[in-house]
């Protein structure tokens, strides 16, 4: 494959080829004074047989022609010039072909040789493995890492030759199949790219590629960062190496979400289960279960922080209604303690549901507030990281996102005690007073049904089968069938 021309191999190509060759046939001749300076052109810009080139983000590296070496560092300092002449020496007896460099990796003290093949898009450190038909010998895994170091090296220096044509056409088939992958698996994907950044980067791809960019070094640079990642991802997922029953189960064994969380005791287990299913109300395993869903990591970052995003999101609305709540209940708490001729009973029984409003009411808006403000992704490592290595673990700190719902939900019924209370107050003193029964009976009616509607919802969500639960209680022995 010939060596693409591109602007920073000619910087005395000022016009378009068209216009260029348009010029050769009228006769006129291109001088010196009609080229495009750049800073590759600069005669000062490297020493003799070598050219300076400049990454899109403005680093330099520089080639040596005649033996086709690329070397990261200034070779215009004297100590490395002298260091890097006999690397040079060395490739230049190896007669390298056009389409194959040697990249002096890992500086100029490391002498480590990177040998890059343009025309099969590979790279390795043993020459013989890389030259010519001895590609075929490869392995699948060794073919996808000469990949992978042939395209983090292009990532590196893209200005010296324009991207070969089968980068795009293998960037953009890979793209269009994790934006397929996406769409089937939903949350489940483990692509390297997201959704959103599929879109973004198969739109760019395809405006280039109609362009006609594979000259343009920043096009070469993206293109090959893109690749990078595709073929350090195939690796990893021992792409062209497994049946897809083998490839299954291994993608079932390597994303088996892992707990980190440290061993509890069998004392802190007892603790934590009395604590959470008494006077919590079993509230927290709900707060556990999210919590654990936002700290899936399932291959690429963009699942972790969509995960973190709609758990912020999540916890943000509910603590926004909780406080509204909480906040007309204290109202009507307050409404309550205003009456003059409410008993002792009653009046202590306000006072506690006003003390467990307020304390939702705080907790709650604090809540919203740390949760707004800590939506980064190095936040949230953090907060993953503290919250499996409190003292409780996970459980401990469910128990702590609870706790604006469990005052409220103490609240209420220290609030329904005291107005059960202010209405039973005269049954004592009247028994026969039918009102105050009236008041009772719909209080229970009442309170029945809500028993009844908060165990229904609280366990629709989980399995149940139609047996009855008394009779599960209640062992009944069956006789056998008759044969």
């Amino acid at each position: 494959m010939p060596e693409y021309s591109t602007v920073h191999d000619n910087p005395d190509l000022t016009d378009a080829p068209s216009k260029q060759a348009d010029r050769v046939a009228e006769g006129e001749c291109i001088g010196e004074d009609d080229a495009y300076v750049t800073i590759s052109s600069l005669s000062k810009a490297a020493p003799e047989d070598w050219t300076m080139y400049t990454h899109p983000r403005g680093s330099m590296y520089f080639r040596h022609k005649p033996s086709g070496v690329i070397v990261d560092e200034d070779i215009r300092i004297s100590a490395n010039a002298e260091k890097v002449a006999d690397f040079c020496a060395e490739c230049g007896q190896l007669n390298l072909p056009d389409y194959m460099e040697a990249h002096m990796a890992y500086g100029v003290d490391a002498s480590v040789r990177l040998y890059v093949n343009h025309k099969q898009c590979v790279a390795g450190y043993i020459l013989e493995k890389f030259h010519g038909g001895a590609i075929k010998d490869l392995s699948v895994d060794g073919l996808l890492r000469a990949r992978r170091l042939y395209w983090s090296f292009i990532n590196q220096h893209p200005s010296h030759r324009p991207c070969h044509p089968r980068g795009f056409i293998d960037a953009i088939d890979a793209l269009r199949y994790y934006h397929h992958d996406h769409l089937i698996d939903g949350s489940h994907s483990i692509a390297p790219f997201s959704k959103a950044e599929c879109e973004q980067l198969l739109e760019i791809l395809q405006r280039e590629k109609e362009n006609d960019s594979t000259a343009l070094p920043s096009v070469s640079s993206l293109v090959a960062w893109i690749l990078r990642d595709v073929y350090s991802f195939r690796t990893g997922q021992r792409y062209g190496q497994l049946t897809w029953t083998e490839l299954r189960a291994y993608r079932r064994a390597i994303y088996q979400p892992v707990d980190f969380t440290p061993k509890e005791s069998l004392v802190k287990k007892l603790f934590l289960t009395v604590v959470i299913n008494g006077p919590f109300f079993a509230i927290p395993q709900t707060y556990l279960a999210h919590i654990k869903m936002a700290s899936e990591f399932r291959g690429h970052l963009a699942g972790l922080r969509q995960n973190w995003e709609s758990y912020t999101q999540g916890l943000v609305r509910e603590y926004s209604d909780f406080i509204l709540i909480a906040t007309v209940l204290l109202s009507s708490t307050v409404g309550m303690l205003t009456i003059n001729d409410v008993d002792d009973i009653a009046r202590t029984a306000a006072m506690l549901a006003a003390f467990a409003s307020l304390g939702s009411i705080t907790v709650g808006v604090f809540f919203v507030w740390r949760h707004q403000r800590n939506t980064h992704m190095p936040s949230s490592f953090s907060y993953l990281h503290n919250a499996r290595n409190n003292p409780f673990g996970l459980s401990g700190h469910a128990i702590l996102l609870s706790l604006p719902p469990v005052l409220l939900v103490w609240s209420i019924i220290a609030f329904t005690a005291s107005v059960l209370a202010y209405a039973l107050q005269d049954i004592l003193r009247w028994p026969t007073l039918v009102p105050q029964w009236i008041v009772l009976t719909s209080f229970v009616i009442v309170l029945v049904g809500v028993m009844i509607g908060v165990y229904t919802f609280s366990t629709i969500w989980n399995w149940q089968s139609r047996e009855t639960w008394w009779r599960r209680l209640l062992w009944w022995p069956t006789e056998p069938a008759a044969v």
